[in-house]
C-alpha cells in the first residue's frame, strides 16, 4: 500500500456506524419480541403431546434454540461493530489532528549544500 492513501469522510462514516448500530438494536427489539412469541407459542407444545408431537419438539427444540441464539448474537454483534466503528473515527480524527499540530510544531529547517573540501 506504499503511496495509496485512506480517505476518511468522518461525518458520513460516524452515521454509517451510529446507523449501523441503531439496525442492531432493531433487529435485537425484534428478536425480544417475535423471537419471544415464537419461543412462547412453541412451548405450549401446538404439535401435540403424543409420541409424533414429542419427536418432532425433540429436533425442534434444537433449531428453535439456534435460530433464538442466533438472532440474538447478530443484533448485539450490530450493534457493537457500529459503535466501534463510531469510536475508531472518533479516534482516527483525534490522531490525525493532533499528528497535524505536531508536524506543524516541528520548525521549518533550511538546508544548507555541503561545502565540498578539495
Amino acid at each position: 500500500m506504499a503511496g495509496e492513501q485512506i480517505w476518511l469522510d468522518p461525518d458520513r462514516a460516524r452515521r454509517g456506524g451510529a446507523d449501523l448500530a441503531l439496525a442492531g438494536e432493531a433487529v435485537s427489539a425484534s428478536r425480544r419480541e417475535v423471537g419471544g412469541a415464537i419461543a412462547e407459542a412453541s412451548a405450549q407444545r401446538p404439535w401435540g403431546r403424543d409420541d409424533i408431537g414429542a419427536a418432532f419438539d425433540k429436533q425442534y427444540r434444537g433449531y428453535e434454540e439456534t435460530l433464538l441464539r442466533a438472532w440474538e448474537v447478530l443484533g448485539r454483534s450490530l450493534e457493537g461493530l457500529g459503535s466501534d466503528v463510531v469510536r475508531s473515527v472518533a479516534a482516527t480524527v483525534e490522531t490525525d489532528a493532533f499528528n497535524g499540530r505536531q508536524l506543524g510544531e516541528i520548525p521549518h529547517q533550511h538546508h544548507t549544500p555541503l561545502r565540498h573540501w578539495h
